[in-house]
């Protein structure tokens, strides 16, 4: 996974980009660690599936549904910030 960490002026024009980042790293880490507990999860479901494999397989997919809202938040604020630092008259 390749981490891209905010620079200090991103972090000090939106201060909410730092816990953001590490939110999207923590739902990265889950990601992860519910494929090497379950690999099951990463094929099609099975009639007599456990809850837990169920509930992993669901959880998997909600991880991935957060990173992508936040990196797309993210990629939002960053573009805007280019357009207004662009716009700077000096």
């Amino acid at each position: 996974m390749k981490v891209r960490v905010p620079r200090p002026e991103d972090l000090y024009a939106v201060p909410a980009l730092g816990p953001l980042h590490v939110l999207e790293l923590a739902a990265a880490v889950v990601q992860n660690a519910l494929r090497a507990q379950h690999f099951e999860i990463e094929g099609d479901v099975e009639p007599g599936e456990s809850d837990e494999v169920t509930l992993a397989r669901v959880l998997k997919l909600e991880c991935q549904m957060l990173r992508d809202t936040v990196h797309e938040f993210r990629r939002g604020v960053l573009a805007r910030l280019d357009r207004e630092r662009s716009e700077w008259p000096f």
